[in-house]
C-alpha cells in the first residue's frame, strides 16, 4: 500500500495477480497455473479501460504496472457486523458482491436455492422450473454479503439496509452492473464463449459516487463456456469433485471440523494443468488481442480438454 484511505481521500495501492488458485473456500491450492496471475492482469485491465472509455463507468483503475500488476485507489473497508459503516459514510467498499445471470449452467446455485425455497420462480422472472442451460430473457441481478465469513444471498431490501447507500445508489448501481455485463456478454460472443454468469464489487467514492472496484471480465469472475464445456475456473471444481478430497471435505464441512484440520488435497494432473495454464492463456489473447504467449487457439485447448474429459470416462 502506498496511501491509506480516508473518508475524505482515496488510497493508493498496488493489486497483485498470482498463479494460485482456490476452490470449495479451501484456500489456497498446493499447485500453481502458470500464466494465469498475467492473464487475469491483462484481462481486467483492458475491462477497466474499456468500460471508462466506452461506458463512462467511474472505477478504481489507475493504471498496469507490470504483466502481473495493476495500480488501484483504495477505499476503506468497513464492516456492517461491527457497526462500522453508518448512513453518511464516504470511501468505502459496498458490502455486497453483485451478480448478473444470462443463463443457468449445470452447477449454477440457483438450482439448489430453488429446491431449498431461498428462492422462488417468480423471484426469477420465469414460470416454468429452470432446466441447466436455460437462458434468461433478461438477465437477472442477484445479491450477496462481501464481508461475512460465508456469503449468503439477500433481498435487495436487506441489500439497501445492509450497504447504508441510498435507492438513487442502488439503482446507479444495477444500471452499471447491467451495462457491464452487456459489454462482457458482446465480447465474449466476439471470441466464441458464452457468457453465463458474474460478479462485480463497488464502492463509495469520496464524492458520494458508485464506483467498481475488485476486477471483472475474467475466467475467475465469470463462468464462460464454450459449446456447453466450462471456461472458467470452474474447470478445477470439477475436476476436484471426481476425487475422493471432495467427500472429505464436505463431511469436514457438515462436522464443523475447523478449517486448518479440514483434508488436504493433491494437485491437479499434469495434463489438466496445462490444459487450464493454455485456457487461460488463450482467453486472454483472444479478448485482448495482444499475443502476449503465442498460446494456441482457444478451441484446440477445449478440444483437449473434451479429450481430458473423454479418456477419464473410459478408465
Amino acid at each position: 500500500m502506498q496511501k491509506e484511505a480516508s473518508e475524505g481521500a482515496f488510497g493508493v495501492g498496488t493489486f497483485e495477480f498470482t498463479d494460485d488458485y482456490s476452490v470449495f473456500d479451501f484456500g489456497k491450492m498446493p499447485d500453481t497455473i502458470p500464466g494465469k496471475g498475467e492473464a487475469l492482469c491483462r484481462m481486467s485491465c483492458f475491462n477497466f479501460r474499456h468500460v471508462e472509455r466506452e461506458l463512462g463507468v467511474k472505477t478504481h483503475f489507475h493504471k498496469m504496472l507490470s504483466p502481473v500488476k495493476m495500480e488501484v485507489s483504495l477505499v476503506r473497508v468497513l464492516n456492517p457486523a461491527d457497526n462500522q459503516l453508518k448512513e453518511g459514510s464516504r470511501n468505502y467498499l459496498v458490502p455486497l458482491e453483485i451478480i448478473f445471470r444470462n443463463s443457468l449452467p449445470e452447477g449454477s446455485s440457483v438450482f439448489r436455492r430453488l429446491e431449498s425455497g431461498e428462492l422462488t420462480l417468480e423471484d426469477l422472472g420465469v414460470l416454468e422450473t429452470p432446466k441447466p442451460g436455460m437462458k434468461f430473457e433478461r438477465p437477472f441481478l442477484d445479491v450477496s454479503t462481501k464481508l461475512e465469513e460465508t456469503d449468503r444471498y439477500l433481498s435487495w431490501d436487506e441489500a439497501l439496509d445492509l450497504s447504508m447507500i441510498s435507492e438513487d445508489l442502488l439503482y446507479d448501481l444495477k444500471e452499471i452492473a447491467l451495462n457491464i455485463n452487456d459489454f462482457i456478454t458482446d465480447k465474449a460472443a466476439s471470441i466464441g464463449l458464452e457468457h453465463a454468469d458474474g460478479k462485480l464489487e463497488f464502492a463509495i467514492s469520496p464524492k458520494n459516487e458508485i464506483i467498481v472496484v475488485d476486477v471483472f471480465g475474467t475466467p475467475d469472475e465469470n463462468r464462460f463456456l464454450w459449446n456447453g464445456i466450462h471456461v472458467s475456473k470452474q474447470v478445477c471444481r470439477d475436476y476436484y469433485k471426481t476425487t475422493p478430497w471432495y467427500a472429505e471435505l464436505e463431511g469436514a464441512k457438515k462436522a464443523n471440523v475447523e478449517k486448518a484440520n479440514w483434508p488436504k488435497p493433491g494437485p491437479l494432473p499434469a495434463e489438466l494443468k496445462a490444459i487450464v495454464s493454455n485456457m487461460y492463456k488463450s482467453v486472454c489473447e483472444a479478448w485482448t488481442g495482444e499475443k502476449a504467449w503465442g498460446a494456441p487457439a482457444l478451441e484446440e485447448v477445449m478440444n483437449s480438454y473434451k479429450a481430458f474429459l473423454e479418456k477419464g470416462k473410459n478408465q
